[in-house]
C-alpha cells in the first residue's frame, strides 16, 4: 500500500485470546496488546498505519479470533452447529417452496394450500413467487 497512490490493503489480524486481554498479530508489521476484543480493529488499523506510515482510510482489518484453549472448541462446536441448523432450514424450505408448487400443479387453489400448510393465503403467495424465481 502507498500513500500517494492511495489504494487500499487488507490486513489479517490474529487475535488470540490471553489471561488479562488480547495480543494481535499482524504478519509483516508487528504485535500488539489490546486489553478488550472491541479495541482490536481500530487499534490494528492504528498499528498499521503508524508502522507504514499511511492514512488509517486506506486500512481494512480481517479478525482471525482465537479462544483460550477451553472455549476454542466450544466455539467450533457451535460455529458447526449453527451451519448445519442454517443448511437444515435452507432445506426444509425448498422442500415447503416445493409442497406448495406441486399442490398448485395438482390444482388446488392458494386457499386450500393455506389450509394444507397451516399458513395465510398470503404467504402461499409468496412461496409459489419464490419457486418461479428458482
Amino acid at each position: 500500500m502507498d500513500k500517494e497512490s492511495g489504494t487500499s490493503r487488507m490486513y489479517r489480524v490474529r487475535a488470540m485470546q490471553l489471561d488479562e486481554g488480547w495480543q494481535l498479530s499482524i504478519p509483516e508489521v508487528g504485535s500488539l496488546w489490546v486489553r478488550r476484543l472491541t479495541e482490536s480493529t481500530t487499534a490494528s488499523r492504528n498499528f498499521i498505519a503508524d508502522r507504514i506510515k499511511t492514512s488509517t482510510d486506506l486500512i481494512s482489518v480481517q479478525l482471525d479470533i482465537q479462544l483460550n484453549a477451553r472455549l476454542e472448541p466450544e466455539k467450533k462446536a457451535s460455529v458447526d452447529a449453527h451451519l448445519q441448523a442454517q443448511k437444515a432450514q435452507e432445506k426444509a424450505a425448498r422442500a415447503y417452496r416445493s409442497l406448495a408448487s406441486n399442490l398448485k400443479k395438482s390444482g388446488m387453489s392458494g386457499a386450500e394450500i393455506a389450509v394444507i400448510l397451516g399458513v395465510s393465503r398470503q404467504r402461499v403467495a409468496q412461496l409459489l413467487s419464490e419457486v418461479e424465481e428458482d
